[in-house]
């Protein structure tokens, strides 16, 4: 069941990378208001590729789906037992039903403005909840003692703390592209706009830029901490350089405009920050133990 629960994390990351290049691309018009077909066809015209973009998306939906369903009630029948694993089995088939449903009707509404930021929200707290959840089907622990758990859990509430900034960001910063507010703070003109205030705009990106050092001294210290007592070294440096590139790209579309291509590596390092993070807590949470004291 662990594998297949891995497959599934897998197709949703990828269901996840196509949404960020639909956004990215500008592409979520391109079917027009049908869904789940483009423009009323089965087989659109590929040569246009916002249809391919879009198009490719919507027909891992199904696919998603379905595995997610699969995945949920394959866990739910062979852990009922394990708390941990039901609640998170059940909702990431709630999850689903909801990141389903608005991205229904972000097509069905035309995309507003602002509308997609829930599309994005819901997607990520997908993805992150099916890697927990194949944490959470780990059989095997390791144990450690009780100075080592103390340390360890020390630099892993420094960790949390900056991942929930970090998740709050992402939200943050979808909601100041699709609002527009990027628009006005790049003189970018748009069709429509949710913030048409520069000083509200300003505050947004202020806003992401004070998340990001503090996400940046969060990581930081897990690292220090991490390569210190060798636990989960790799994903610690791992998630410091995704940390990095999210400043660095974020800098690149400031000062180049918000072009397609930073936009669209912004949003994939985004994601797979995204990833490692709730491997971070998955490791920590499903596979370490303090080991018990004898009595004796």
């Amino acid at each position: 069941m662990k594998k297949f629960s891995i497959i599934t994390t897998v197709v949703t990351f990828i269901a996840l990378i196509l949404g960020n290049l639909v956004v990215a691309t500008n592409s979520g018009d391109a079917c027009g208001a049908t869904w789940p077909v483009c423009n009323g066809r089965v087989f659109p015209d590929f040569t246009n590729y916002h249809i391919l973009i879009e198009y490719s998306h919507r027909l891992m939906v199904p696919l998603l789906a379905v595995l997610t369903l699969i995945n949920a009630v394959g866990a739910i029948t062979k852990h009922r037992n394990r708390k941990a694993v039901v609640v998170l089995a059940l909702l990431s088939l709630g999850m689903l039903v909801f990141q389903s449903a608005v991205g229904g009707l972000n097509v069905l509404l035309g995309t507003p403005p602002g509308f997609t930021t829930l599309d994005v929200t819901f997607s990520q707290v997908l993805l992150l909840i099916l890697v927990l959840l194949s944490y959470s089907l780990h059989e095997t622990k390791i144990e450690l003692n009780q100075v080592s758990w103390s340390t360890v859990s020390m630099s892993y509430r420094a960790f949390v703390l900056g991942f929930i900034v970090y998740v709050a960001q992402v939200i943050l910063g979808a909601f100041f592209k699709h609002s527009r507010a990027s628009n006005v703070l790049l003189d970018i003109p748009a069709a429509e706009y949710l913030i048409q205030s520069e000083s509200i705009s300003n505050m947004i990106y202020s806003l992401h830029w004070v998340a990001t050092v503090v996400i940046f001294v969060a990581a930081l210290w897990y690292v220090i901490y991490a390569t210190k007592f060798k636990y989960h070294k790799l994903l610690a440096w791992a998630y410091l350089i995704t940390i990095l590139l999210n400043a660095v790209v974020g800098f690149v579309i400031v000062i180049t405009g918000n072009v397609i291509l930073a936009s669209s590596i912004h949003m994939i390092v985004s994601t797979v920050t995204m990833v490692i993070g709730g491997m971070i807590l998955g490791g920590y949470w499903f596979k370490l133990q303090k080991k018990a004291i004898n009595a004796s």
